[in-house]
C-alpha cells in the first residue's frame, strides 16, 4: 500500500516536470547542465514530453490498474 503511493507520487513528479517544460518551452540538458531551449534541442524536448507523458501517466494509474 505505500508502495502505491510512492509509485503515484514519483508520476505526478515526472507529470510536474513535463508540464514545466511545456510551459517554458525549456529543457534539462545534463550534457551541459543547464536548461536548453526546444530550438536547440527539438529530438530531446520531444522525447522528455512524449516519454515523461507515458511513464508518469503509467506510475501514476498502475495501481488502479492491477
Amino acid at each position: 500500500m505505500t508502495f502505491d503511493y510512492i509509485r503515484i507520487a514519483i508520476g505526478a513528479a515526472i507529470l510536474l516536470y513535463v508540464a514545466n517544460c511545456l510551459l517554458n518551452q525549456k529543457v534539462w540538458i545534463r550534457k551541459t547542465f543547464s536548461w536548453e531551449t526546444k530550438e536547440e534541442y527539438p529530438k530531446i524536448f520531444q522525447m522528455n514530453i512524449i516519454g515523461g507523458t507515458l511513464i508518469g501517466l503509467f506510475l501514476v494509474a498502475s495501481p488502479f490498474l492491477f
